[in-house]
C-alpha cells in the first residue's frame, strides 16, 4: 500500500454542512460547546486546530503572524478548531514562555472550507534523527451512519517503523503499511468498544502485536487515532513513551444528486470547538493510557509539509 493520504474536498460540487463534536479523553469533554449552536462563517473561511506530536519537545507557544494564538501546549495536546479566512499565514513555533527561542518558522497557506490538522512533529534535541517539521491533513471524513464510527490513524512516532493497525484481534484493519508523518483513510468499523493492535508492518497485516489499546468509539462520529511518543523512550532524557491518542474529528454530510433535502445547506456550519483567535486559543490536553509530560528544544527553520491526496 502507497504512503497513505486524505481525500481531498469537493465542498465546490457538492453542498456540505461540517458537524464537529467535542475533544475525546475517554470520553466527552466540554459538553457546554457541544451543544451551543453559532452563526454560519463566511464561505472563505478555514478551520484549524494544532497537534503537539514531538516527544521530545517542551510545552510550546504557537503564533500565527507575529500573534499568539496557543500558550503552553504540552505534549499529547490537541487543540480546539479556531477559524481564520482563507489566507498565506505565517506561522511560529517557540518554547513556551521563550519566544527567543524559534523551534520552527514557515508559511501555511489555508483553503476555503477546510478543515485541518497541524502536527507539531519530529524531534527537537540535539541527536534529532527526525526533524522537527509541521505537518498538515485535511480532516475530510464523512459523518458515519447509525450505529457506525470512522477512524484513520495517524503515525507520528519518530522512532517506530512502518506499522499496520488493526481492531478486535486483526479482524478489522484500519491501516496498512502506514509510515512515519502519513495519515490512513478513514475506516468505518461498528461504534462501541474496540481494541486497536499495532502491529510490524507485514503483508498480511498479520505480524504479532506490539502495542494495544482500547478505545470507545460513539455513534456517528469520527476519530483521529494518532500514535505518538518514542518506541524505545529515554524517559530520563524526557523523551515521551509511545502511546496512542484519540481525538474527535470534524466530518461533513453531502446531498447527493437525486437526494430530496427540505433546504440543501448552502454554507458551511462552524464547529461548535471553534475559539476566537483574538486571544489565545484553549487548548485541550488529551488523556491517553499513560500520562506524559517533555523537555529540551533547538531552532529550526522549514516550510510547512502540507500532506495531500
Amino acid at each position: 500500500m502507497s504512503a497513505p493520504n486524505r481525500r481531498s474536498w469537493i465542498a465546490l460540487l457538492l453542498a456540505v454542512s461540517l458537524v464537529v463534536g467535542t475533544l475525546v479523553v475517554g470520553g466527552a469533554v466540554g459538553q457546554e460547546d457541544a451543544d451551543t449552536t453559532t452563526d454560519a462563517p463566511d464561505q472563505d473561511s478555514a478551520f484549524i486546530r494544532v497537534a503537539h506530536v514531538s516527544p521530545d519537545a517542551p510545552p510550546v507557544d504557537v503564533y500565527v503572524d507575529g500573534e499568539q494564538i496557543l500558550a503552553d501546549v504540552p505534549f499529547g495536546a490537541v487543540s480546539d478548531y479556531a477559524e481564520f479566512p482563507a489566507d498565506t499565514y505565517n506561522v511560529t513555533i517557540t518554547p513556551a514562555g521563550d519566544n527567543e527561542t524559534v523551534v520552527f518558522e514557515g508559511n501555511l497557506t489555508l483553503e476555503a472550507r477546510s478543515v485541518s490538522t497541524l502536527f507539531a512533529s519530529g524531534e527537537v534535541s540535539e541527536n534529532a534523527t527526525q526533524p522537527f517539521e509541521p505537518v498538515l491533513f485535511e480532516d475530510d471524513a464523512f459523518q458515519p451512519a447509525e450505529n457506525e464510527s470512522a477512524v484513520s490513524v495517524a503515525h507520528m512516532s519518530p522512532d517506530a517503523p512502518t506499522v499496520d493497525v488493526t481492531a478486535n484481534n486483526g479482524s478489522v484493519v484500519l491501516a496498512q503499511n502506514l509510515s512515519y508523518q502519513n495519515a490512513s483513510e478513514y475506516v468505518t468499523v461498528p461504534a462501541g468498544n474496540h481494541t486497536v493492535e499495532i502491529r510490524p508492518a507485514s503483508p498480511g497485516a498479520n505480524a504479532t502485536p506490539v502495542f494495544t489499546a482500547n478505545v470507545t468509539l460513539e455513534n456517528e462520529t469520527a476519530y483521529s487515532a494518532i500514535a505518538v511518543g518514542y518506541i524505545e523512550a529515554n524517559e530520563t532524557a524526557g523523551q515521551q513513551p509511545f502511546n496512542v491518542t484519540l481525538v474527535e474529528d470534524a466530518t461533513m454530510t453531502v446531498n447527493l444528486p437525486g437526494e430530496e433535502t427540505e433546504a440543501p445547506p448552502t454554507e458551511t456550519e462552524t464547529p461548535t470547538n471553534v475559539t476566537e483567535t483574538e486571544e489565545p486559543m484553549t487548548e485541550t490536553e488529551t488523556e491517553t493510557p499513560t500520562a506524559t509530560e517533555t523537555e529540551a528544544a533547538t531552532e529550526t527553520e522549514e516550510p510547512v509539509t502540507e500532506t495531500e491526496a
